[in-house]
């Protein structure tokens, strides 16, 4: 682990990473960790077997990261080894094809529980990007809502940080491979954890082909239908206006937060990231933002 300068009293964050196969992407992740202000931070990443080079971009990494590669049973599973692994007081989860938005991100985060001790999950904006790191949407958080919640997910899960003492081990439930970060949430908020936004942004949450929403629509539903059955959720027809109200807010939100998409980024964005922004976040479908991307 990398040599920093201590802060007295300063809590530890543990940075947890899965991956497999994600090499593309994987260097940003990393940077994006590493540039990061706050003197104590531990990235672990959990990697299952990659054969795409990504353990050579690992060894690279010297000691700013701590990593195995080995096979696993998935996502849910490397995830739980990385938390098993960590030691920090605060908990972050950051996809292998995710990045942290800027390199105050954790200095915020960790200023933001200081001040908010009975605050136990602090959750931000996420700006999606294209594989490239061209900008989609801005995902807008609201201020926290118990039944939105349980109406659809609006937290932004690189966009989110948790107390260690909010979690069990394991740390998320591995029946779920799709819906694991929705679970955590929906269980945290039925204990009556304490929930809190920081209204900047946090995290880029990359869209790209390999992506599990993009490929694994069936286990999504089967996950929701799980979690219907689990918690006291609102997923049915009748919380349909209200989830597409929360959409439509989302989408002109998010566009009020678009002047703050300046650099410098901890992320690798391309010199016109922004272009077509405006268009997509307020009038266009998303069906269209793929083709219009290529």
């Amino acid at each position: 682990m990398k040599e920093m300068p201590t802060i007295a009293g300063s809590p530890l964050v543990s940075v947890l990473t899965p991956s497999y196969d994600q090499a593309e992407y994987l260097r940003d992740n990393l940077r994006s960790v590493a540039c990061q202000t706050y003197p104590r931070i531990e990235h672990i990443v959990m990697d299952g077997g990659s054969t795409d080079g990504s353990v050579e971009v690992l060894s690279e990494a010297g000691d700013t990261v701590r990593w195995r590669s080995e096979p696993d049973r998935g996502q849910s599973h490397a995830i739980n080894k990385a938390f098993a692994e960590s030691s920090g007081e605060i908990v972050g989860w950051l996809n292998s094809d995710d990045a942290y938005f800027d390199c105050r991100v954790v200095e915020d985060v960790v200023a933001d529980f200081e001040t908010r001790p009975d605050v136990d999950v602090v959750y931000g904006h996420a700006l999606q990007t294209t594989a490239d790191g061209s900008a989609i949407q801005v995902l807008w958080a609201p201020r926290f809502d118990h039944d939105l919640l349980k109406a659809v997910d609006f937290i932004v899960q690189p966009a989110a940080f948790v107390r260690r003492s909010a979690l069990s081990e394991p740390m998320v439930d591995e029946s779920y491979h799709f819906g694991m970060d929705y679970e955590l949430w929906v269980r945290l908020a039925a204990g009556s954890r304490g929930f809190a936004r920081i209204d900047r942004l946090v995290a880029v949450d990359r869209h790209q082909p390999a992506r599990k929403s993009s490929v694994s629509k069936d286990v999504y539903r089967e996950n929701l239908a799980r979690l219907e059955a689990a918690y006291d959720m609102h997923l049915g027809s009748e919380w349909e206006s209200a989830r597409t109200a929360f959409y439509i807010r989302q989408r002109l939100m998010g566009a009020l937060l678009i002047p703050r998409l300046r650099g410098p980024f901890a992320f690798t964005a391309p010199p016109d990231m922004k272009r077509g922004l405006l268009r997509r976040q307020v009038f266009q479908r998303k069906s269209t933002w793929p083709r219009e991307l290529r």
